[in-house]
């Protein structure tokens, strides 16, 4: 076992590389777990609001941190270099990116948020990130938040985006065709060369996000019904529907006469 005391009075115990920060803290200091390359994984409370600069730079085997859901603010480097983490989910009430906030987190595929801007270089250098669906919300990207991001395939931008900054996506060469809202200013060579940029206006933006949304809710209904019959099902026979006095096992009965009652 192992624990951290900051000064102001918060200790972090940990173990086996396991760690937990104590409840009732609300920011994470700067450079908190900066280079403790054997970190696994963190357990944040849900007072937390803010991760200072730094706070887990390097930390290479990090695999898995659970953000609370009141977080709003992400230091500069929180998470640069960490190689290991796979998944993170941002919450909804994330306001600020720090610059290089997830810079070289090789094995994040996929990342959803809505912070008031990305700022620079925020996701650069993330070789394993495919998809970025960014929310309403965001009004900018700044330069390089995205760059060298090989596998990028697929981003979702905004109706509230107003700026993209200069090579904001250079070098991810996988990004195909974007959609930007009129209403934004697109800076020179902020995406690859290749890359098709098409512009809606943002009501046009927000109308298809809400037939996609549709589109995703049906077709999750369609997936799920099969299990809400059985489930509808079994209900039913635990409730007695199939019981002697059952309406079911009555039902049942009355189709059974109907069909057969020519030959008993």
């Amino acid at each position: 076992m192992d624990w951290h005391v900051f000064t102001d009075g918060h200790v972090i115990i940990i173990t086996d590389e396991h760690a937990v920060l104590p409840k009732g803290m609300t920011r994470l200091p700067d450079e908190a777990f900066q280079g403790r390359t054997s970190l696994v994984s963190v357990a944040c409370p849900r007072s937390l609001v803010s991760i200072g600069d730094d706070a887990f730079c390097g930390c290479s085997s990090l695999v898995s941190i659970k953000l609370p859901q009141r977080l709003e603010i992400i230091g500069d480097a929180a998470f640069s270099g960490c190689s290991s983490l796979t998944d993170i989910s941002l919450p909804r009430t994330v306001r600020s990116l720090g610059i290089y906030a997830f810079c070289s987190c090789a094995s994040i595929n996929s990342v959803t948020f809505r912070a008031g801007k990305a700022s620079i270089g925020c996701f650069s250098q993330c070789s394993s990130l495919v998809s970025v669906n960014i929310l309403d919300g965001l009004e900018s990207i700044e330069k390089y938040a995205f760059a060298r991001c090989s596998s990028l395939a697929r981003v979702t931008f905004p109706a509230t985006l107003t700026s993209i900054g200069d090579y904001a996506f250079a070098n991810s060469h996988c990004l195909t065709c974007v959609t930007v809202p009129t209403t934004a200013t697109i800076s020179a060579h902020a995406f690859p060369p290749a890359t098709t940029v098409l512009r809606l206006s943002p009501k046009r933006m927000r109308d298809l996000q809400r037939w996609y949304e549709a589109v995703d809710g049906a077709l999750a209904y369609k997936r799920c019904r099969p299990l809400l019959y059985g489930w509808l099902e079994r209900a039913q026979i635990r409730l007695g529907s199939y019981g002697p006095d059952g309406a079911a096992r009555q039902r049942d009965f009355e189709e059974f006469e109907g069909d057969f009652a020519p030959w008993l």
